[in-house]
């Protein structure tokens, strides 16, 4: 695993961290967080998950197999 996909997935994790912290105030945080995402689904979502999942610090950004 490179160093840049370590990277992202510890920033990740601090924000889920972050928002699971907020998310014991009164207003339901990862819901509203959620119901954003399904709604308008917004690019940087797609990049996180491309960053968080791409091998060899590539993400596959058309959707094709690389196992050829």
């Amino acid at each position: 695993m490179s160093h840049n996909a370590v990277f992202v997935r510890i920033k990740w994790i601090i924000v889920l961290l972050v928002t699971m912290v907020l998310d014991f105030l009164p207003v339901p945080v990862i819901g509203l967080i959620l119901l954003y995402i399904l709604l308008f689904r917004p690019l940087w979502f797609k990049n996180a998950v491309l960053e968080i999942y791409a091998q060899d610090g590539r993400a596959n950004h058309n959707g094709a197999d690389d196992s050829d």
